[in-house]
């Protein structure tokens, strides 16, 4: 390590323990304002107001008459002498708002749109509450007016009553310690880069897993059993077959037989079990109940080649030191991206959800791409983890179209519309994994040099072009596509760029009649339809990320952040949405700045290992890799408008062609020439 190096380490360092001495600091003076100040509660029949309209007051609180909600002139002025006011709402499965001020201005700790801030009275589960909302904080410690104009929510007795803090303003304190948590951000990311720089002398401990005897993994003590690695009893078919078996098997001892089986092959076969995993990803909603518990078979699949990889570990000696994965700039990403979830987890406001996408969309795909990362598959095993991938994009395909065929599991759109939807719940999320896997589908079948390779991968295009085409996912069509195709040929250069500009201008005029259906039509009309629940989105969620700036509202918090708080009065008719519809908005929403830093150095470090291989000199390798970009252009395009990370599948192929292209380079020849 250099002497800039050691110098910056040391400095982040000793800011690091100054700024937790500080935390600890601030956080106790935190503690001794709060024990200063008072907080009084008071309900309708208690409080000083003065009420407007036809409000119905009691024990329950104040209800406001369907006539003065719906004409919003039902209203009440509260004076109040203190710093902070908080509402007590009784909120539900209802669609009402109230529109708050103080001193004249929005309350400023709602969402708020031109007409002033509000609050919704939907509860984020729609289950019955009663809840307690800040909706002024910061204020003068002094005499104020607060407003509330009731906008619907008539018999559900929405204001309960309300509470006045007196006493020391928190929020300098608050504004402090959200420094002081940007500054260890930055220390962590200098230490970080500074480790990254510093690979002297850093030695692979892993060993190689490939197809011969146990001596190829590494594990001498045992070579006997792994062995057996090359019996025909290890077939991809076996492997097919058995899992088949342990996935639809309605007889107990049959499905324990068959786990148990397809235990002992991804012991013998940690490659074959890599690419059962990325087979099997796009079924993630489809589980296998066992023992009165249910678990996706992805889920199954990674916690056996976890197995598997630590058993070969252990038997070669080899334990996971950091120094040996911890090796390139996505490896520190995913790490980040790791720590980030966790450390949003533990503040999330509905921590079981946010434990079960942290456990599902976070590490499992993780321990998923260490294990590729880890583990040096030859080329052949590689391909087998590709080809698992294709193979179950392309089961997705068929399903969808012999299920469209048949009139069966169709989603009817606009005016009688059918839209394709395969095994998932939403044609759009048939389209996300689809176009991940059309451009690996269709470099392969145009780059590759084994024949083989190139009419298996042609073949296997067609049903998953149909299918995609079916799912009339319009970004997928409009943007995904097109993006994913005019990167696929900038990046082979020569005739296929003008090839590649030539299938977009044919598909443009193909689709041209498209345009005129209901589906696509006025699909640019910011006053309705498809683009205006975006823009309302979008401004929610903006809002969203600059009230939880620091870790986001958790994993799988955003849904009910979302529909019970955030959400604009003017989009209450899409309440169910459970992220941003936005790659950059999703990731910042959901784990705050730190997760968005994770997420573009993931797709920094991607495109910093991916852009060389364009010139692999290994036609097949260079066509992999082509395809992975491609697929990598259609995850940013059509992650513009739609999902992106936060997803078993999406999360796994994400990762996936992350940990490849790390692989295909240490399979590098010479350069490529055209």
């Amino acid at each position: 390590m250099n002497r800039p190096t050691r110098y910056w380490t040391r400095l982040c360092l000793i800011g690091l323990a100054a700024i937790l001495l500080a935390s600890g600091a601030l956080f106790v003076a935190r503690r001794r304002a709060s024990l200063q100040g008072e907080t009084l509660s008071f309900t309708p029949l208690t409080g000083e107001a003065e009420w407007d309209g036809d409000w119905e007051l009691s024990t329950r609180g104040a209800d406001p008459s369907q006539a003065g909600s719906l004409a919003n002139t039902d209203r009440v002025t509260i004076p109040f002498d203190g710093t902070a006011l908080a509402l007590r709402v009784r909120r539900g499965d209802y669609r009402a708002y109230l529109w708050v001020s103080v001193d004249g201005e929005p309350a400023n700790q709602l969402p708020h749109t031109e007409r002033g801030a509000y609050l919704v009275l939907s509860s984020p589960d729609y289950e019955p509450q009663t809840d307690t909302i800040l909706v002024a904080a910061g204020l003068e410690d002094g005499a104020h007016t607060a407003e509330i104009v009731a906008d619907r929510g008539w018999d559900q007795w929405p204001l309960v009553g309300w509470q006045v803090r007196r006493g020391p303003a928190l929020g300098p304190y608050d504004r402090a310690l959200a420094a002081l948590t940007a500054a260890a951000v930055v220390c962590l990311a200098v230490l970080a880069a500074a480790s990254l720089g510093h690979r002297r002398n850093w030695k692979s401990e892993v060993r190689r897993v490939g197809e011969g005897k146990g001596r190829q993994f590494g594990l001498r003590r045992l070579n006997w059993f792994f062995g057996l690695s090359e019996s025909p009893l290890c077939s991809p078919a076996s492997f097919l077959v058995t899992a088949g078996l342990f996935y639809v098997s309605p007889w107990l001892p049959l499905t324990l037989v068959a786990g148990a089986a397809l235990a002992i092959l991804v012991l013998l076969r940690l490659d074959l079990g890599l690419a059962m995993v990325a087979l099997s990803a796009p079924f993630y909603l489809h589980p296998r109940p066992l023992l009165g518990k249910s678990f996706s078979m992805t889920e199954i699949l990674i916690l056996l080649c976890l197995g598997s990889w630590a058993v070969r570990r252990i038997g070669a000696r080899t334990p996971l030191r950091f120094r040996s994965w911890l090796s390139s700039s996505p490896d520190f990403a995913v790490l980040f991206l790791v720590l980030a979830a966790i450390a949003s987890t533990l503040f999330a406001e509905r921590r079981h959800v946010a434990l079960r996408e942290l456990r599902v969309v976070i590490l499992e795909p993780a321990l998923f791409y260490l294990m590729i990362r880890t583990t040096e598959l030859p080329e052949k095993a590689t391909w087998r983890i590709v080809d698992g991938f294709v193979v179950g994009a392309v089961l997705v395909s068929l399903i969808g179209v012999i299920q469209y065929a048949m009139g069966i599991n169709v989603i009817t759109a606009e005016q009688g519309f059918r839209r394709l939807r395969s095994v998932y719940g939403s044609p759009n999320n048939a389209a996300l994994y689809l176009g991940r896997a059309l451009p690996v589908l269709l470099a392969v079948a145009s780059f590759a040099r084994r024949r083989a390779r190139r009419i298996a991968y042609g073949v296997f295009l067609i049903p998953v072009a149909l299918a995609l085409l079916l799912s009339f996912s319009r970004a997928a069509i409009l943007i995904g596509v097109p993006f994913a195709l005019l990167v696929l040929g900038l990046l082979a250069g020569g005739r296929w760029r003008w090839i590649a500009l030539g299938l977009i201008a044919g598909a443009a005029i193909a689709i041209v009649p498209l345009l005129r259906t209901p589906r696509f039509a006025g699909l640019l009309d910011p006053r309705s339809g498809t683009l205006f629940f975006r823009l309302q989105l979008w401004q929610a969620s903006w809002r969203m990320f600059t009230d939880h700036p620091w870790l986001g509202v958790g994993p799988d918090n955003f849904l009910y952040q979302y529909r019970g708080r955030y959400i604009l009065p003017t989009a209450w008719q899409e309440p169910h949405l459970s992220h941003a519809h936005n790659i950059v908005l999703t990731f910042a929403t959901r784990l705050g700045l730190p997760g968005l830093a994770a997420g573009l150095w993931l797709l920094m470090g991607f495109w910093k290992h991916g852009l060389p291989l364009r010139r692999n000199g290994d036609r097949d390798l260079r066509a992999l890799a082509l395809g992975l970009m491609g697929s990598m252009a259609y995850t940013l395009a059509h992650g513009l408008v739609d999902a992106s990370y936060f997803f078993v599948d999406l999360a796994l192929t994400f990762l996936l062609a992350l940990g490849l292209v790390q692989s295909i380079g240490r399979y590098r020849t010479h350069e490529w020439k055209n």
